[in-house]
């Protein structure tokens, strides 16, 4: 609270007319499990006095965030990195003075807790109103109008919220970026970049000890391993340059909402150790499909009680995992090539996509871990060739976010699955499908190619370890992680055909449709049609109304005698 106080974040609230508008926010501290010296103050805004709230009456406004994955998938590519984070992002962008009122607060006099309460109000965007983000994320963006090109690419397109993260090819190359960054939004802003963290002592040296993460200021550089630094929920070792995983070891109790927080804990958004996850998932189902009705605090049953002790025993594995944080050593700037390989499986379980990136240069090729997603199987309806098609649309889904984040062409993407049966529904050129296959096989078809699908045998298949779910401790050495160059030989493909398309319940059966021209004569008057009747109709479908008016008539006086 003093800091707001003494950065002027917050001022006393001037007397208003007592009809004037205003809104008071409660206000709570938040504390951050990992960082138990810091405390947050946020405002509730959404609070509600008369079932109103401030965040009711607010315009939320766009959501300009930076995709997640994307910056993740982007840190991976060269070879020295930097993080950077954003000082006070919120308070860094005033409120105009006509709208503080709307921000008013109690607190003490003079920060003293002993004194009474008094107004105060905030001069700056709080934390907990719903337009905070977009408004500071459009002002970041705004100061660095007409910078430098590379310096609007970080601020626009690698920070997600107040966490920057940047990858460049050389020591230089980041110390130069950085700086001028840091430069640009102070001269321009008055907003600090700080808590700087790279893998490189070169780049740290280089940068202002006061600026740098509170875990490096006070270290030798020289000597001394550089700590573990956690990058938008990833933990990062910089001595290593790799990820790795922390498992929390507080115990949950055995209920819905104990087992749903114990597999949420694990943070996986790039998705390195979604074949060990996928596990849980799959026991909470298990779970749920034996006691239905269950609440989400009620005990779960006793029989999976061990079966889910031990799945939690084994993610303690996870912590001796080290992921490496560049894709390859090649650069991924300098490669001549960059292709993607997707795989796709599903089991009566669970449906599973991997992407792996292959790099290219003069002389050899490197593949590696790009990201990959598991799902788990409805529980009933659905077919293991429909299974695999959602597979497969999921393979589609990640190719699409990949080409996007990356800037990779969708024509350097190529699709393996295990079943042809998938590929024959891609490949059909000539028979209708019923709506579930249709509207999925469309939807794959929006992004690549039938030439682009090949077929893979399960067993080389690196997606097929994720739909059959894997100890933690088989993971380091698993397909999923390490897929190896010679897995797959792309090779041109003649073609898929359907499968039994005459047994296939998801095909449309063939209707053939005969059409007979005939035209009859007026033997009396050869060469003339037999009548100009129908010429007097300006379309088919009235002269279809018209012969079952008359059909009806005639069938009605019949039945009259007539």
């Amino acid at each position: 609270m003093d800091k707001l106080l003494v950065n002027h974040h917050a001022e006393l609230a001037p007397e208003l007319p007592a009809v004037s508008e205003r809104w008071y926010l409660p206000m709570f501290a938040v504390h951050h499990p990992k960082k138990p010296e810091s405390v947050r103050v946020v405002f509730d805004s959404s609070a509600k006095y008369k079932d109103s709230s401030l965040n009711s009456a607010l315009l939320q406004g766009p959501d300009i965030l930076n995709n997640l994955l994307g910056i993740l998938l982007r840190f991976r590519k060269e070879k020295v990195t930097a993080t950077m984070d954003v000082e006070h992002m919120f308070y860094n962008f005033k409120v105009p003075e006509k709208q503080r009122c709307y921000l008013r607060f109690l607190w003490h006099q003079n920060n003293d807790i002993d004194q009474p309460l008094i107004e105060y109000q905030m001069t700056r965007h709080v934390f907990g109103n719903s337009t905070s983000p977009s408004i500071a994320n459009y002002g970041f963006r705004k100061i660095v109008e007409g910078a430098d090109k590379d310096v609007q690419d970080l601020i626009n397109e690698n920070f997600y919220v107040d966490d920057g993260l940047v990858s460049c090819k050389t020591v230089d190359q980041t110390v130069d970026l950085v700086l001028r960054a840091q430069q640009t939004l102070q001269d321009r802003g008055r907003v600090r970049l700080h808590k700087f963290a790279s893998n490189s002592r070169h780049v740290l040296n280089a940068l202002d000890q006061a600026d740098l993460a509170k875990n490096l200021k006070d270290l030798d550089l020289g000597t001394a391993a550089l700590p573990t630094q956690r990058s938008l929920g990833l933990l990062w070792n910089i001595e290593s340059d790799s990820f790795i995983f922390s498992v929390n070891q507080v115990e949950k109790p055995y209920t819905r909402r104990g087992l749903l927080s114990t597999i949420n804990s694990v943070f996986d958004p790039i998705g390195f150790v979604q074949p060990v996850v996928i596990e849980g998932k799959i026991l909470l189902r298990e779970m749920m499909s034996v006691t239905k009705k269950t609440d989400w605090d009620d005990p779960l049953p006793e029989a999976l009680h061990d079966k889910w002790v031990s799945w939690i025993h084994s993610l303690a594995c996870l912590e001796e995992l080290h992921i490496p944080r560049m894709y390859s050593d090649i650069s991924f700037e300098d490669a001549i090539r960059r292709e993607v390989l997707v795989f796709a499986d599903a089991s009566k379980n669970a449906i599973a996509a991997s992407a792996y990136l292959k790099l290219y240069d003069v002389n050899r090729s490197t593949i590696s871990f790009l990201m990959g997603k598991a799902k788990v199987a409805p529980n009933h309806g659905h077919s293991i060739p429909r299974l695999e098609l959602c597979a497969a649309v999921l393979a589609t889904e990640i190719a699409e976010s990949i080409a996007e984040q990356l800037s990779i062409h969708k024509d350097n993407f190529s699709f393996f699955t295990d079943s042809q049966v998938v590929l024959g529904y891609i490949s059909n050129e000539c028979r209708r499908f019923y709506i579930y296959v249709g509207n999925r096989v469309s939807r794959i078809r929006l992004f690549s190619q039938p030439s682009q699908w090949h077929y893979i045998a399960s067993e080389r298949n690196p997606a097929d370890v994720a739909t059959r779910g894997l100890h933690a401790s088989n993971l380091s050495g698993s397909l999923w992680l390490n897929c190896p160059e010679d897995t797959v030989d792309v090779v041109s493909d003649i073609g898929y055909g359907l499968v039994n398309p005459e047994q296939d319940v998801e095909i449309r059966p063939e209707v053939t449709c005969a059409l007979q021209s005939v035209e009859i004569k007026d033997i009396a008057k050869p060469g003339v049609p037999f009548s100009d009747f129908f010429s007097r109709f300006s379309s088919w479908n009235k002269l279809l109304r018209v012969i079952a008016r008359i059909k009806f008539w005639a069938c009605r006086h019949r039945k009259d005698g007539h």
